[in-house]
């Protein structure tokens, strides 16, 4: 074996520095639900106009990724997730110092603009070190985000019993500061980004944002995850005070959350297994369904253990179908304006998180209950199955 043959293929530090960088911001997806109570219990404030905060954060996340796409396809990921480094640690920071609602919109502002210019360049910079293990690669770096879902709200929890939660703000600014920048600096363009790929089975063309919106795959899709994410949102976010309603400690109350999380990785690398044997879309119908099933069970259910069950089965079909964004822009519409592509698609996130934790904070106030929030949940899961399997018939015409 030669010394060339021995060196690690460079694209693995890439996936590790997305797996970090994504490992962040699972704590701006994740972690909010966790403040939720200790914050009412400070200020008193409605669950309507508390989750706004975070539903506009993801909003802005999502529409500054049609930007921070296109600007990580013409300037390289370093400078821009320098730049949200930067934002991402200073979001968290001046959290800890909030005095009244309005603060807390700035700071959740400055969190998803920073966001956006993380995630889009990782994600995308994964896909074009690989070609023919490109769903493996990109299904190991998304586990961050479901390691982080399992693991960062029950420590979040105890730092805030512990620390309270301004201190907890600061150390997650602190902490996020410093993994950022080794993400930062682990981060390169890949040497053949600028290439047009030929892999028959998948694509023969490099499509530019605009030739993407022009298809109907793109809106299928669109749309489909749209709703997908709309319910998946609603749950994570409102999953942890749904647990206290119910009667959980605030420490077994954020453990759901580990329980979807753990699922979650597991279903992420199911997800790239699917997504590379399969084909993406027939594999994310079947995750649809669990997810769908999930939901409705959740509020017929308040014992611990039951609850647990569900927040698996939920987890495992969330991971499952959630990693395909970076893999279907890529397979669709090729690799070389796959930053641009992937973050128009990933506005749908914004628009679903926006929405999703919103209204069913506002339903919550209204009624006093989550039964219609997911109901609706579902419904949508339901959706969004349709809309898949709409998209296998149109593919194959």
């Amino acid at each position: 074996m030669t010394d060339e043959e021995k060196k690690i293929y460079y694209g693995w530090f890439i996936v590790l520095a997305a797996f970090i960088a994504l490992m962040v911001l699972s704590i701006h997806s994740y972690g909010f639900g966790v403040f939720i109570d200790p914050l009412t219990e400070d200020f008193g404030w409605d669950r309507g106009p508390l989750t706004l905060v975070f539903s506009i954060s993801m909003l802005v996340s999502s529409l500054c990724g049609i930007i921070s796409g296109r600007l990580s396809d013409r300037y390289g990921v370093k400078k821009l997730m320098a730049v949200g480094t930067v934002l991402v640690a200073s979001g968290f920071l001046l959290s800890s110092q909030i005095q009244n609602l309005y603060h807390l919109y700035m700071s959740y502002l400055i969190l998803g603009v920073g966001a956006s210019a993380i995630y889009i360049p990782s994600a995308t910079t994964v896909t074009r070190w690989f070609d023919k293990r490109r769903g493996f690669a990109v299904g190991i770096s998304l586990t961050a985000i479901a390691l982080g879902m399992a693991f960062i709200p029950p420590l979040l929890e105890r730092s805030i019993y512990l620390f309270g939660w301004r201190s907890t703000f600061i150390m997650i600014g602190v902490a996020a500061s410093s993994a950022l920048s080794v993400s930062t600096l682990l981060m390169k363009r890949s040497p053949r980004n600028d290439k047009v790929e030929k892999d028959p089975g998948n694509y023969e063309k490099n499509y530019t944002l605009k030739e993407a919106l022009k298809t109907k795959y793109f809106w299928i899709i669109y749309f489909m995850f749209m709703f997908a994410q709309f319910s998946s949102m609603t749950i994570t976010v409102h999953l942890v005070p749904y647990s206290t309603d119910i009667g959980f400690s605030s420490f077994y109350a954020a453990a759901t959350l580990t329980a979807v999380g753990v699922a979650n990785i597991f279903g992420r690398i199911l997800g790239g297994w699917t997504s590379d044997r399969l084909g993406v879309i027939k594999g994310v119908a079947i995750f649809f369904i669990f997810q769908s099933v999930a939901i409705f069970l959740l509020p017929l259910f308040s014992g611990l253990t039951a609850i647990y069950m569900v927040a698996l089965l939920f987890g495992l079909a969330y991971g499952g179908w959630v990693m395909i964004y970076p893999v279907i822009t890529s397979r669709l519409f090729g690799t070389k304006h796959s930053g641009a592509i992937l973050g128009a698609l990933g506005t749908v996130a914004g628009l679903g998180g926006a929405f999703g934790p919103y209204i069913a904070g506002y339903l919550y106030d209204l009624t006093g209950l989550y039964d219609l929030a997911f109901f609706i949940s579902g419904l949508l899961m339901l959706a969004a199955f349709g809309l898949s399997l709409l998209f296998i018939r149109v593919y194959q015409e």
